[in-house]
């Protein structure tokens, strides 16, 4: 039976000179626990390997494991100690150790030969850290370096970030920062890879913001929480402004607040904001506008919304970004919120474009009294599980994190604004040097990656079990021909 606790232990690797160097030396308190007889042979799982391996008692530190050097470099980790949690299998007779966790990202090798993993480089530091402190080695790749048996990536050493051959991971969380990137033949290629080591990775794609209103508009009760939303044609666009007098042009797969336009109808006159522009545009016509907008709207398919009257901060556009992330059990919680205020004289309240970050109770303060605060609050924490839940039930392969931004209108309805899948690292109030989201993301890698280590155990005994009973089966056919 399988302990349903892990425990930690630092994996010092050693030089043994030997017959059989294929052989792991734990303490006699360790053999104890786990069940295990001295000179037990039993197998290995860590990364995405098994073999076979002697465990031999030796009179070390109760929390420590001696493993050959020669097994360190065929897995290949790094020659030095590292702190993992392990589970031993006592039916299987298997030693399950991790998680082994990386990051595929964009890498680019500065000047100084070290790598820039862009917006998310402080991140990836400190789930190193977080990993370090909780068991488990992590390391940051980019998809192309990807092959069937090993990796080249990035793992953190004391002074900074060092290349090197690595073993496949146990679990893989999706940073790529481009959606061109993420459309191509190559990295469609590299998810094949990875689904054929049945290796979990999560987040694997970009949500467009149709495809978002869809899921959710698909949900009866989640409606009322939807702005109006619909594609950018120039009927469409005549038919919202009709209704709304003022709605919002977004690009399906924009980010960061970049090339949204805000229309209006003032006086008969067509109003353009843009949110990369200070300066308005005026047009007489409607049709005049389209015209214009057209060239523009080549490049991006654009979704129409409609403006809601939102309660605003000292006159600044404000919403909240509501970060939500799966935790041992596979459920959706809540790891912050925060409220997020445009710059002056911007209708986007976007970090990328001059936004800033404050508590969500000092910018809701304003509109509304203290227990009426905390009832906003706890609404808009349960509309964001719930959209969570939906939106991952509805996507293909694991979501484990969603960014999801909110507001309020002046009667203190609350109002879906857009659900990010790889949401900014720079939202969050950092009290502390590990951000709540850092150890979400360990969390739920470490669950994925002992279930990928179990499955790989379970598929390799299938495996040998078809091979053993094919072999009999053909020799029962061979001998019943001789008779």
């Amino acid at each position: 039976m399988t302990s349903t606790t892990y425990l930690s232990i630092t994996i010092q690797p050693i030089k043994m000179f030997q017959e059989h160097p294929s052989c792991i030396y734990i303490s006699s308190s360790l053999l104890s626990y786990w069940g295990i007889r001295n000179s037990e042979q039993i197998i290995l799982c860590i990364g995405t390997t098994m073999q076979p391996v002697m465990i031999m008692k030796k009179e070390i530190e109760k929390d420590h494991l001696l493993l050959d050097e020669e097994i360190m470099a065929r897995l290949p980790l790094p020659m030095k100690k590292i702190r993992f949690l392990c589970q031993f299998d006592q039916e299987n007779k298997t030693l399950y150790i991790g998680p082994i966790i990386a990051v595929a990202t964009e890498v680019y090798v500065q000047e100084d030969g070290l790598p820039s993993f862009r917006s998310i480089h402080s991140f990836c530091e400190e789930l190193h850290y977080f990993s370090e402190s909780k068991g488990g080695f992590f390391f940051v790749f980019h998809p192309k370096d990807f092959t069937e048996d090993k990796i080249i990536g990035w793992h953190y050493e004391e002074d900074g970030w060092r290349k090197a051959t690595l073993t496949l991971p146990n679990v893989i969380y999706n940073r790529v920062h481009s959606r061109k990137i993420e459309a191509s033949l190559f990295f469609d290629n590299f998810k094949q890879k990875i689904s054929a080591k049945k290796i979990p990775l999560f987040n694997d794609r970009f949500l467009t913001k149709w495809d978002v209103h869809n899921i959710l508009h698909a949900e009866e009760h989640l409606q009322p929480y939807l702005p109006k939303t619909d594609l950018y044609s120039k009927e469409s666009l005549s038919s919202l402004l009709d209704k709304y007098s003022s709605v919002y042009l977004k690009p399906i797969n924009g980010s960061q607040g970049r090339n949204i336009y805000r229309v209006s109808t003032n006086e008969h006159v067509i109003v353009e904001s843009s949110s990369i522009r200070e300066k308005n545009k005026e047009f007489l016509h409607l049709h005049d506008f389209h015209d214009w907008f057209h060239s523009r709207s080549k490049q991006y398919i654009f979704i129409i919304q409609q403006t809601i009257p939102l309660i605003t901060y000292q006159d600044r556009q404000l919403d909240f970004r509501i970060l939500c992330h799966k935790n041992h059990q596979h459920q959706w919680r809540i790891t912050s919120i925060v409220s997020r205020i445009s710059a002056v004289h911007q209708f986007v309240s976007n970090l990328a474009r001059g936004g800033d970050l404050f508590k969500p109770e000092k910018a809701l303060m304003e509109h509304f009294d203290p227990q009426t605060l905390q009832a906003q609050l706890a609404l808009m924490k349960e509309l964001s599980l719930e959209v969570a839940h939906v939106i991952s039930q509805a996507s293909d392969g694991y979501v484990g994190e969603l960014g999801i931004d909110m507001g309020i209108d002046s009667s203190g309805n609350p109002w879906l604004i857009e659900v990010n899948s790889k949401p900014s690292k720079n939202t969050e109030e950092q009290k502390q040097n590990i951000r709540p989201s850092t150890k979400a993301i360990y969390e739920y890698a470490h669950t994925l990656a002992f279930q990928h280590l179990r499955e790989t155990v379970i598929g390799e005994k299938y495996l040998k079990e078809n091979l053993e009973r094919g072999k009999n089966d053909a020799y029962t056919r061979v001998h019943d021909l001789e008779s």
